[in-house]
């Protein structure tokens, strides 16, 4: 299974999505500190406390990696199926269910490593660039930042676990529009911000949709060995 990753890793030429990660950081701090140093009003920034400053930077990275963790699964799955590459590849002596495990694992580990670092560097930038401004009370003590790491772990387990959703909407109509534009449809509704409350700081509500990523991926290759993919 290894080997089958580090394959894929070399064929589907990733290096370009590491770049671009790298630009999404820099265009997520760049808003960031557009909100952190616009008043809404003469008394402070657009974040009323730290805590809220890092729930908008563990919104903004979630939502930014879920729709691009898409474009990913468009390049390693939908696009190989709709090009029919997928069939050549299939007729390698390698299982059909490995190899397509060995994709689909590709995105989630990427989308979950890339949410979790995202959130150390940006949470860290945000953190000291408040500590020499001072714009916002420092309020958060040892035990607050090690229970936010452990929020944004299992943020980053149900946003990788949703990456995977679009695969359902996608993969039958053989569309890359359509599973990108679904995962922004999933990304609106679960980190969409109103007063303050999003779907996606009720932990239960992420870590739910994941799993249903999960069993739905599952479900749309459990016959992959027996049908005809032409």
């Amino acid at each position: 299974m290894l080997h089958l990753v580090k394959l894929e890793l070399k064929k589907g030429g990733l290096r370009g999505y590491i770049l671009g990660a790298l630009i999404a950081y820099a265009a997520i701090a760049g808003l960031l500190m557009l909100m952190y140093f616009v008043k809404e009003e003469p008394t402070g920034s657009t974040f009323k406390n730290q805590a809220d400053m890092l729930s908008a930077v563990n919104t903004l990275v979630g939502a930014t990696f879920i729709v691009y963790a898409s474009a990913l699964l468009s390049k390693l799955v939908i696009s190989e199926f709709k090009d029919r590459t997928m069939t050549l590849l299939f007729a390698y002596p390698v299982s059909r269910k490995q190899l397509i495990f060995a994709k689909l694992s590709i995105v989630f580990v990427w989308c979950f490593v890339a949410i979790l670092l995202g959130n150390v560097l940006l949470d860290a930038l945000m953190l000291t660039v408040n500590h020499f401004v001072g714009d916002l009370a420092s309020d958060l003590g040892a035990t607050d930042l090690v229970r936010q790491f452990g929020h944004v772990i299992l943020q980053a387990i149900g946003a990788a676990g949703m990456s995977l959703l679009p695969l359902v909407i996608g993969l039958p109509r053989r569309s890359v529009a359509a599973t990108i534009v679904s995962s922004i449809f999933i990304v609106a509704i679960v980190s969409s911000n109103n007063a303050g409350f999003s779907l996606s700081s009720i932990i239960a509500i992420p870590l739910s949709l994941a799993a249903i990523g999960i069993i739905g991926a599952y479900l749309s290759f459990r016959n992959i060995d027996q049908v005809d993919v032409a």
